[in-house]
């Protein structure tokens, strides 16, 4: 089979680069990419197996549970924890933050290394004497651990703000885990 595919000259003043017929092949290949797609009903798990080293494949195939940090490297602590107690927990584990957890490990907050800022400048010494629990967000943004990494991605980035993690919880808020944006990225979403 022979496919013309007409091309005057290229967009190049000099007719050298090849700048119109790269485009051309480009529409051409992508066009019939498409349609065999189509023609052959491919899935999502089909076309993630034909991509699974690149960005394409992996956002289609992560998980949460796949690029999530676990147990001994959540930095966890109590709402009852004095801030200034929880100082290494909240640099140690690379995360930027301390998520609060009961005894029985239900999420009640998080404390960011953004929230020891505020809190510095607004109390001074006071800062001294507050816990954990007063300072905290109560009301986090949160993941299941079943849920794609790419979503992680977007409700990370998505308004009113920014966040750089997202604590994983399951179906009874118990505390299973924390994405963070650094984790996805070095993952290659």
């Amino acid at each position: 089979m022979n496919v013309h595919l007409p091309l005057e000259r290229e967009l190049c003043p000099f007719d050298l680069a090849p700048v119109t017929s790269t485009a051309i092949q480009m529409v051409f290949g992508d066009t019939v990419a498409i349609t065999l797609m189509g023609a052959r009903n491919m899935t999502k798990e089909q076309y993630a197996a034909n991509h699974p080293a690149g960005r394409i494949g992996k956002s289609l195939t992560f998980k949460v549970k796949d690029v999530m940090k676990k147990q001994d490297e959540l930095p966890v602590c109590k709402e009852g924890d004095l801030i200034m107690d929880q100082l290494v927990e909240l640099t140690s584990k690379g995360c930027g933050c301390l998520l609060v957890i009961d005894e029985e490990y239900h999420l009640l907050g998080t404390f960011t290394d953004g929230d020891l800022r505020r809190t510095l400048k607004a109390s001074g010494e006071a800062i001294f004497k507050l816990t954990v629990g007063e300072m905290c967000n109560r009301k986090p943004r949160t993941i299941g651990s079943d849920s794609m990494a790419v979503k992680a991605m977007q409700k990370m980035e998505s308004p009113p703000s920014p966040v750089q993690f997202l604590p994983v919880i399951d179906h009874q808020n118990i505390l299973i885990g924390i994405v963070t944006l650094h984790g996805l990225v070095s993952a290659g979403l």
